[in-house]
């Protein structure tokens, strides 16, 4: 991306910004009002799949019940990648639960590649299984993390994910996948979730989707990806938009970040680049917007998303909205 086009990115996201009132910035907000605490070395355990699944969670230390949200990592990442998101959404009053899937190098031991990660039936199933497993267990958590006792708003939850961790939260939000050996698209739908974030999802031909997969994906989704976004195995960027295209119509949101490669999204550019990167500072601006219309019903939020959100990503690329 030239300089030129990271100018009119990071005007086009202040301007965006000005048009949502809670909170009402004169600049690209770093954080939320909130200081940002951290709860480590939590692990749950789930007898009747005989499987650990490591916690890291970002809370507001303060008072008060916060809406929670699930993120779920990519292939062969970790519960400790993806702060930027976690620590971002937390400063603004969500409590961010990200846990570490059986494919995590760092936390389950996996020793395998990323085509063999994604290409595992097992993992389609298992990785949505382990979402709503925490899900269940959020009076447990809070046991184990005191800090976090009376924090936790169990009415209104949202699970995003990014790369594999997008393919999580989609299934979560009801799209089906077909398994091997299974009669017809399987469904692990959760019902306590209320919106799903996907960050560079999959379309059809990989991991168990077909062209019906996202038939009943009636959730609020805020879809991303980027122009130079390429699937794993060599499909074009618009390939990770079908979620959007096929999904039924009614609170969906779509933006390609011109520029954006695959992990633009992880927030890994963001944390080397000086000044800051105005591409990922748009996808923390959106997908917070996205949680405080969804999961606050802040009726300002709305609105940003409707009209001030096309303005943002108008500068770094193309939006849709059904």
């Amino acid at each position: 991306m030239s300089r030129g086009t990271r100018r009119r990115v990071a005007v086009a996201c202040l301007l965006g910004s000005l048009l949502w009132s809670q909170p009402a910035w004169g600049q690209y907000p770093s954080s939320g009002p909130y200081r940002v605490a951290t709860a480590e070395h939590i692990v749950l355990h789930d007898a009747a799949r005989q499987t650990d699944i490591p916690l890291k969670i970002y809370y507001p230390d303060a008072g008060g019940r916060f809406p929670i949200i699930v993120f779920s990592h990519g292939a062969l990442a970790s519960k400790d990648a993806y702060s930027g998101l976690g620590k971002y959404w937390a400063s603004f009053g969500f409590v961010s639960i990200h846990p570490s899937h059986a494919d995590s190098m760092a936390d389950s031991g996996f020793r395998g590649t990323l085509r063999q990660a994604i290409s595992d039936p097992r993992a389609w199933e298992n990785r949505p299984r382990d979402i709503s497993f925490i899900l269940d267990s959020l009076t447990r958590i809070a046991s184990l993390a005191p800090q976090l006792a009376g924090k936790l708003d169990l009415g209104h939850i949202g699970v995003a994910g990014h790369s594999f961790g997008a393919f999580t939260a989609a299934v979560i939000g009801g799209t089906t996948v077909q398994l091997p050996g299974r009669p017809g698209p399987q469904s692990f739908a959760d019902r306590r979730v209320a919106a799903v974030v996907l960050l560079s999802p999959q379309g059809e031909g990989c991991l168990g989707l077909t062209a019906g997969s996202w038939d009943d994906l009636r959730l609020p989704m805020l879809l991303m990806y980027g122009s130079r976004d390429f699937g794993p195995f060599g499909q074009p960027p618009a390939w990770r938009n079908e979620a959007f295209v096929k999904a039924p119509p009614g609170d969906k949101y779509d933006v390609e970040l011109e520029g954006a490669t695959h992990m633009r999204f992880a927030g890994s550019v963001a944390a080397v680049a000086a000044p800051p990167d105005p591409l990922f500072q748009c996808v923390t601006l959106e997908t917070l917007a996205f949680w405080n219309a969804y999961l606050k019903h802040d009726p300002d939020a709305r609105k940003y998303l409707t009209q001030g959100l096309k303005d943002c990503s108008a500068g770094a690329g193309r939006f849709a909205a059904k």
